[in-house]
């Protein structure tokens, strides 16, 4: 990739992470997928409970396979075999996690999130 078009996005990621401080969130910028479990791990404590918003990003990055492998209390919403009344009670306990993990479905320059939701529980839980 040209120097010029690496330097832009650089200055656009830290511009974009500097919006998102401005606007009480904390944010961090990952290049690789052993980045980003390992952040993750360092943002999560062991033992602690997570929930997840619904995010074919969590599965790609193996973020969910960290949950249920690693020492956490994974409110795990797509372990096989639930039944409804069963996903019902995750959906409502993952309002009292300790963590909630979900992707956002687009984040502006000035570190605005935005996002649409079916099912209402990632917008609410976010």
């Amino acid at each position: 990739m040209d120097e010029n078009i690496k330097w832009h996005q650089a200055m656009k990621i830290e511009r974009i992470l500097d919006n998102i401080r401005n606007n009480n969130m904390k944010g961090f910028y990952v290049k690789t997928r052993e980045d980003l479990i390992n952040k993750i791990k360092e943002l999560v404590s062991e033992r602690s409970v997570v929930g997840v918003g619904d995010s074919m990003t969590l599965f790609e990055t193996g973020i969910i396979d960290l949950l249920r492998k690693e020492n956490y209390i994974f409110l795990d919403k797509y372990k096989e075999g639930l039944t409804r009344a069963e996903k019902d009670k995750l959906y409502s306990d993952i309002f009292s996690a300790d963590t909630f993990l979900c992707s956002t479905n687009a984040i502006t320059e000035k570190g605005e999130l935005y996002n649409i939701d079916g099912y209402g529980n990632r917008v609410s839980a976010m």
